[in-house]
């Protein structure tokens, strides 16, 4: 259905082969069907998934010459792209636009015909999730999201906002939770929700270069990837390459959060996961597992991020564990 041209002509698609394939991405979603194809003029792989609700696309790009893809998808789109690595020039069908790192771009459109401009020797990694318009109904109270859907049948592209923006650190986490669990209703439905969150909350809006995203997303990295070691601020703008007060500015522009609370964030987020696959642990263990000095470091942190107390939290996740496993043996 997705048809794919470049200068070269149509792009004959075969289905990935894990073992022989020359191409390999970052990482495979579970139960997706993959295709790629090795040209002179680049390697180019997708994947996609399909639920009742939800279809996910992932797309990994390497032009080997600077060049122009064009897709053609003869359907409606109700939903969003995510720019995952490098940034993106693209039209699609009337409108230009340009999606940096971490950015979103949520559309309707009578279809997608849609032009992406390349350059040799980079790799593009896209996320693009197309929405049930009866699941994105049942989720919104939000008066844009319900104007978005009111274009739903309409012969031009609208976008929400009017154009790209900043995803949050909490999207891009959901986007990598349903990346690793495709089928997982309640993870499409969190980065929906974030999405959504993201797009429409006031945020000040301050210039950023691709180079400090770039910077800015390095040092999210070495957040997430250290957060069991003591890690200070002024070593974070360093790397930045900032100074204290406007990393904090530029790092809450970007992601949305201050980066001393995503810090506490991804701590939390994998005391969750702790807790959930170690239950034999205890509060004070996973504390110190997750980086807090203390259980009451933990528990205290936990009713900041995630506005409960960790008791209650505990009692609604052993719920849901129980509900899944139900809708499981139905």
């Amino acid at each position: 259905m997705i048809r794919v041209l470049s200068s070269e002509g149509v792009i004959h698609f075969r289905e990935h082969d894990q073992t022989t394939a020359p191409i390999r991405p970052d990482s495979y979603i579970p139960g997706a069907i993959a295709y790629d194809a090795d040209l002179p003029g680049g390697q180019y792989f997708y994947q996609t998934y399909v639920h009742k609700h939800y279809t996910i696309f992932k797309s990994t790009l390497m032009p080997a010459r600077d060049t122009t893809l064009r897709v053609e998808y003869p359907a409606p789109f109700l939903g969003f792209r995510i720019m995952v690595e490098n940034n993106l020039r693209y039209r699609l069908n009337e409108k230009q636009y340009y999606l940096m790192q971490g950015q979103v771009n949520f559309i309707v459109a009578p279809n997608v015909e849609s032009e992406l401009y390349l350059s040799k020797g980079q790799v593009y990694q896209v996320f693009d999730l197309q929405i049930d318009a009866q699941l994105l109904q049942r989720l919104s109270n939000n008066d844009e999201i319900n104007q978005l859907l009111n274009k739903v049948g309409d012969s031009q592209t609208w976008s929400l906002q009017d154009g790209p923006g900043f995803a949050s650190a909490r999207a891009l986490d959901c986007m990598t939770d349903l990346v690793d669990n495709p089928g997982n209703e309640t993870y499409a439905i969190d980065l929906i929700e974030q999405v959504i969150e993201a797009r429409t909350m006031k945020r000040q809006h301050r210039q950023v270069t691709e180079r400090q995203v770039e910077s800015l997303f390095r040092v999210r990295a070495l957040i997430k990837e250290q957060i069991v070691l003591k890690q200070h601020l002024r070593d974070w703008a360093r790397i930045a390459g900032m100074n204290i007060t406007y990393f904090k500015e530029m790092f809450k522009a970007v992601f949305g959060i201050t980066p001393y609370h995503y810090l506490l964030y991804e701590r939390i987020r994998e005391a969750k996961r702790v807790m959930k696959f170690y239950p034999h642990l205890t509060l004070s263990e996973v504390a110190t597992a997750c980086g807090f000095s203390n259980y009451n470091n933990m528990r205290r942190a936990f009713v900041v991020m995630e506005t409960m107390t960790l008791s209650k939290w505990q009692r609604l996740s052993d719920i849901t564990g129980i509900v899944m496993l139900l809708e499981l043996f139905q």
